[in-house]
């Protein structure tokens, strides 16, 4: 391989790098609003937005010309108290690579964030739209209260959830009273 092209691949893996860290960011904040509970960075006093991700897997992929960045196998996101687990995950910008599209997680997808917890085959966030899909089986849970469906979305900026249902999978939520001291 001739020193130029190594180069070259290199500057588009940092660009990437850059990139993920920047969108990584837009998703976990999105699911922070839909997970909220003090996280020990604002304890300390650190914004949750300056703590640092950290994204582990098996696998990273880019692929010229496609403008998507591949986590692979065990994938593992973290921020603050929050993280993430799914078995891939995708992060597609523009052309120019200089915004955010999408991500999209998949395969046994779980967010947890204290006592709270999200699960579905898959999760997708929109940036444009600032919306968060869970689909697959989704379910939000802290501690004994559940909600499901057939396909959970949240709403960012209008912070609302719409859970959806159908002819397999009615929306269920099961709520237990908190206990009085």
């Amino acid at each position: 391989m001739n020193t130029e092209k190594f180069k070259i691949q290199i500057y588009f893996i940092c660009v990437h790098l850059r990139l993920i860290k920047s969108f990584f960011l837009c998703f976990l904040l999105s699911v922070l609003c839909l997970l909220p509970l003090k996280s020990y960075a604002e304890e300390e006093g650190i914004k949750e937005e300056n703590a640092p991700i950290k994204i582990t897997s098996s696998r990273m992929e880019t692929q010229n010309g496609k403008n998507v960045v591949s986590f692979m196998e065990n994938v593992v996101a973290k921020k603050g108290d929050m993280t993430i687990y799914a078995n891939r995950l995708d992060v597609y910008s523009d052309k120019n690579k200089k915004k955010l599209i999408k991500i999209i997680a998949e395969g046994d997808v779980r967010i947890e964030k204290g006592l709270k917890t999200a699960t579905g085959a898959t999760a997708e966030y929109y940036d444009e739209e600032q919306k968060l899909i869970l689909r697959g089986n989704p379910k939000l849970k802290e501690k004994d209260n559940l909600i499901e469906g057939s396909e959970i979305i949240y709403y960012i900026k209008e912070e609302n959830v719409t859970v959806h249902g159908d002819e397999k999978k009615k929306v269920e939520v099961t709520l237990f009273p908190e206990e009085k001291k």
